[in-house]
């Protein structure tokens, strides 16, 4: 079966203990628990490295979202009851709003156990750290208030973490460790689309769309596309609005429905993290033959993961040799003269590293390094030749000299472009 065809939600360890978290514990914590809280939490020496909100559901699942100016964050996790100790586990996403730097490709997953609150205005608890594939490390404490107790204080002045039976705290341990779900690009069903290569994190899916999809989707970005008419290619985005009031995010705006259905089929397949939510933004671009787009790298204004869609015409996809540079002074500029975001200039002779052959109906995703350090582009030809550096040219019938001549081309182009603010509506 096709990737695009399997199954529509991700299978988690959330799901396998949906039953045991309905516990006759987790009913009578609920009434606790469950609302609206403040939380900060302390790392080692550093109090309040988190500070924000967070909400807890009856049917023991959270959401967190980070709170002040300075912060832009998110999270989602599990939370659940033994006896009198509440335990829970969220995976948080978390940057500067100023940054210019890329966020990180995996969230970092924290944990908190405490006694079950005993009254409805704070509580106290251990505050674990859970670095990927190794044990949760004891790092601090956290400190919940409900937002209609008041303003919460700095974890410093928190008081003492209230003892825990030992056996009902070893039980939430326990199963909290069960919620332990993989990255989801690394699940069974990504391995045999994976590219081994110098250029890490690139899969590629040959029959992601079948034909029929195809002309379906090409006939409706012929209907209703507006196109912006460059110099390269043609194109359009969709998802963003104008400025917000305080100009560092763009406001969201409506996704056409058949977007938002290949959305949700590349959520459900793990191609953009359950923790940021959907993917927001679609830049469509068209190429006749004899364009291109030069070399170059997206930047951190987006989660450093893009899916792409390709419809029409074949093309060569070129990734370039990894670059090393101070991600601090990058910026969020435009080069006007070549279309692209603005980078260091390309040095004289640099060749593809590595170079897929992209057919129509395919997906190619790029993450991590292949999103942060690696250039890509495509060459303005008419004629595409198979050099040694195209890596799936066998697998789909070619050798090394062949050439084949394009046609219009149209790819999607979809990521997630992150916020820079708290204002209302934003992306």
């Amino acid at each position: 079966a096709r990737l695009f065809l399997i199954s529509g939600a991700r299978q988690t360890g959330a799901t396998a203990d949906r039953g045991a978290m309905a516990s006759r514990d987790m009913v009578q914590a609920a009434p606790k628990v469950a609302g609206e809280w403040l939380i900060n939490a302390s790392i080692l020496q550093c109090q309040d490295a988190f500070f924000g909100r967070v909400h807890f559901t009856e049917n023991g699942e959270l959401v967190y979202m980070a709170g002040g100016t300075e912060l832009i964050g998110r999270g989602v996790g599990k939370w659940l009851a033994e006896g009198p100790v509440v335990g829970f586990q969220v995976d948080i996403f978390q940057y500067q709003s100023t940054s210019t730097r890329h966020v990180e490709n995996e969230p970092h997953r924290f944990r908190g156990v405490a006694r079950m609150p005993a009254t409805q205005t704070t509580w106290v608890g251990e505050w674990y750290f859970c670095p990927w594939q190794q044990p949760p490390r004891l790092v601090g404490k956290f400190q919940c208030n409900r937002r209609s107790f008041g303003p919460l204080g700095s974890t410093s002045g928190a008081g003492d973490v209230e003892d825990m039976p030992k056996d009902a705290k070893l039980a939430v341990l326990a199963k909290l460790d069960k919620f332990n779900d993989m990255p989801p690009m690394l699940e069974k069903r990504w391995i045999p689309h994976h590219i081994s290569s110098d250029v890490p994190d690139v899969h590629y899916v040959r029959n992601f769309l079948d034909p029929k999809q195809v002309e379906e989707i090409e006939r409706v970005i012929d209907r209703s596309c507006e196109w912006e008419r460059m110099a390269t290619r043609d194109t359009q985005e969709f998802g963003s609005a104008q400025r917000c009031s305080c100009g560092r995010s763009l406001t969201r705006s409506d996704l056409p429905q058949w977007q938002n259905n290949m959305i949700n089929a590349l959520q459900n397949l793990g191609a953009f993290h359950p923790v940021l939510y959907p993917a927001n933004n679609v830049r469509l671009n068209a190429y006749t033959p004899g364009q291109g787009i030069y070399p170059h790298m997206d930047g951190p204004v987006y989660y450093p993961r893009a899916a792409i869609v390709s419809l029409g015409s074949q093309c060569v996809f070129d990734f370039y040799p990894r670059e090393d540079y101070d991600e601090d002074k990058r910026g969020f500029s435009w080069d006007r003269d070549k279309e692209v975001p603005s980078g260091p200039e390309l040095p004289p002779g640099v060749r593809p590293k590595i170079s897929i052959m992209l057919e129509p109906g395919s997906l190619l995703i790029m993450s991590g390094d292949a999103f942060t350090r690696h250039r890509h582009g495509i060459q303005a030809v008419e004629e595409d030749e198979i050099t040694p550096m195209v890596k799936n040219a066998k697998d789909i019938g070619l050798e090394v000299g062949d050439s084949l001549r394009r046609g219009r081309r149209v790819s999607l182009t979809i990521r997630h472009l992150l916020p820079r603010c708290h204002c209302p509506n934003i992306i």
